[in-house]
């Protein structure tokens, strides 16, 4: 009788083992579903927070890619409204909270960093005598290509920050 209960037992726990199994893996295909639409909204505000702060570094990016980009006191004027645009996006940046996305969010919260800290050194280099953003602009590449990596890694489609934020 012992033996037929164990044995009763061990079916059980074998059924139970296997229904759980089950259970996990559906769990785990809803989370990378949910945190998939986590990390698209969580770029999508990043997007909408550096637009509502970069107007004027938009303006000075237009300005100076333009057939005639200014000169003297006007593209000082500009430098000077973009360097404080890319400083109040580079502060919004720094105080952007990374929600919980899983396996990626300490990539997002590196990208972020960088992508904040490429906007500060934009934002000393339009203020230099001459105004020199070279290496600022590389980091600004490099901080949108980062990003555009961890959404590709994600399964997303890589997006550049830079392109979806320009005016």
């Amino acid at each position: 009788m012992k033996k037929v209960l164990v044995a009763l037992f061990s079916l059980a726990l074998v059924f139970g083992l296997a229904a759980c199994g089950e259970t996990n893996k559906e769990e785990q295909a809803t989370e990378k579903k949910d945190v998939k639409a986590d990390i698209m909204n969580f770029y999508m505000d990043l997007v909408a927070k550096i637009n509502d702060n970069d107007a004027d570094y938009d303006a000075y990016q237009a300005a100076i890619g333009s057939e005639t980009p200014p000169t003297g006191a006007e593209l000082t004027k500009l430098a000077t409204a973009a360097s404080d645009s890319a400083d109040k996006v580079s502060q919004v940046l720094a105080d952007t909270k990374v929600p919980n996305l899983g396996t990626y969010t300490g990539k997002f919260k590196d990208a972020v960093k960088e992508l904040s800290d490429a906007y500060a050194a934009e934002a000393k280099g339009l203020k230099a005598s001459p105004i020199d953003t070279k290496s600022a602009d590389e980091a600004m590449t490099k901080a949108s290509k980062d990003l555009g990596d961890v959404l590709k890694d994600a399964g997303l489609a890589p997006s550049d920050i830079m392109t979806d934020t320009a005016a």
